[in-house]
């Protein structure tokens, strides 16, 4: 099996290199007051962060060599393996407040779950993960293999801030395979963005390149009593595979209630507090595709000064876009009288935007490209989650496959 659990060995690993020396100036200093990374973050708490310095070693294995990230639940770390030469590992520290670890957790299921499906390279793995005794509580660490920049940076990095379609096609493709292997394993992903996808390195180089960076320029910091804040690298080693990550927010099991997904992704069920199961994540496919083809997003319609009502403008927007929803949806929801009579008219706080259509939206594709693309985002962007396609027979759309395989899977399964 590719994982293992924390070890439940007491003996040392055997050393076959000694830790590097990392410098101890020729690095810029950040001025205390200027806000570095993990800083910015809402609710951020210093005693709450294991404070890990680069050239540090871990578990009496792993030697930092340089951070590749932050968020609001762990800060993300290159190590060098000092049992193995040229071995590189990522170390995912996670605060020490967590009562309950959900990724960890959703790792060690997958784990458990025993699939040849080849969508299973297309989501993140574990190594290991241990326990590590922080000054102010203890921290779990994670260990997974490195990958590259997000898909989100990449964008950033476009002159139109978007990809062109065959990348686009690819992109979606691989994130359906990953899909795909979630469900099959009980699990939905729920927070499927290109924050959270990966691009997978086709060579290790860069690894011991970015070491040599540390060494040669020193990354910016700033040190608060004895933390230490760093500022990240990026990391890009050819276009790889894309990998689905960040697992924090996924649930196992069919069918859940309660808030989920990011506020602009989410989907009309868990707006209106239904239950909601894995067609979730093909409402946030259906967004993605839009996002990675089209410079402006498809619903921007929220008000940070007044964000009560935020869903009210939500749900206005997709009923412009989509037109109002089927009245046996209606019925399902919580919140639905709230928006809409019990004949399905707008009632909600906020008046209706013009009516559009993915006619008018679509900027990048014409003629039966524009169609097949439109035809594919219908299929996903459905209010009722009981009507949206699966993952799998989404991947086999038309518009991503191409006419003659699609014909070809067609005429195989008459």
């Amino acid at each position: 099996m590719a994982y293992s659990h924390k070890s439940s060995s007491s003996s040392s690993p055997q050393l076959v290199l000694q830790p590097r020396q990392y410098a101890a100036r020729g690095f810029e200093v950040i001025p205390l007051h200027q806000m570095l990374e993990e800083e910015g973050l809402p609710f951020y708490n210093i005693e709450d962060y294991y404070p890990v310095q680069i050239g540090q070693v871990i578990k009496d294995r792993y030697q930092v060599v340089a951070k590749l990230g932050y968020g609001g639940s762990s800060t993300v770390w290159l190590a060098r393996d000092l049992t193995e030469e040229r071995k590189y590992w990522v170390l995912k520290v996670y605060v020490n407040t967590l009562k309950h670890n959900q990724e960890l957790r959703v790792y060690e299921h997958l784990s458990s779950v025993e699939s040849d499906y080849p969508g299973r390279g297309y989501v993140r793995r574990f190594e290991e993960w241990f326990k590590l005794d922080g000054p102010h509580g203890k921290h779990d660490v994670v260990v997974m293999a490195p990958l590259g920049m997000s898909l989100r940076t990449l964008q950033g990095m476009q002159p139109t801030h978007a990809f062109q379609p065959m990348l686009v096609k690819s992109a979606i493709s691989q994130v359906l395979l990953g899909i795909v292997y979630l469900h099959e394993a009980g699990v939905i992903h729920t927070d499927l963005h290109s924050d959270n996808l990966l691009v997978a390195l086709t060579s290790d180089n860069i690894l011991s390149k970015v070491e040599e960076e540390e060494i040669l320029h020193p990354s910016a910091r700033k040190r608060i009593n004895d933390t230490i804040i760093y500022v990240s690298r990026y990391m890009l080693g050819g276009a790889g595979v894309l990998t689905i990550c960040d697992l924090g927010q996924a649930m196992i099991g069919a069918e859940h209630r309660g808030i989920a997904m990011p506020t602009q992704y989410r989907a009309p069920e868990v707006i209106l507090g239904m239950p909601w199961g894995n067609a979730v994540d093909l409402w946030s496919v259906g967004l993605l595709a839009w996002d990675l083809l089209e410079p402006k997003p498809l619903f921007r319609v929220f008000d940070d000064e007044n964000p009560e009502l935020n869903e009210a403008h939500h749900l206005a927007a997709m009923t412009a876009l989509l037109g109002p929803p089927p009245l046996d949806f209606l019925k399902a929801g919580e919140k639905a009288g709230k928006y809409w009579t019990v004949d399905g008219e707008w009632k909600g706080p906020v008046p209706l935007p013009p009516k559009t259509s993915f006619e008018s939206l679509v900027t990048t594709l014409t003629g039966e490209e524009k169609e097949l693309f439109i035809d594919l985002i219908q299929r996903l962007l459905s209010w009722d989650p009981q009507e949206r396609l699966s993952a799998l027979v989404v991947y086999f759309h038309v518009w991503l496959r191409g006419r003659e395989a699609a014909e070809n899977i067609d005429s195989n399964t008459q």
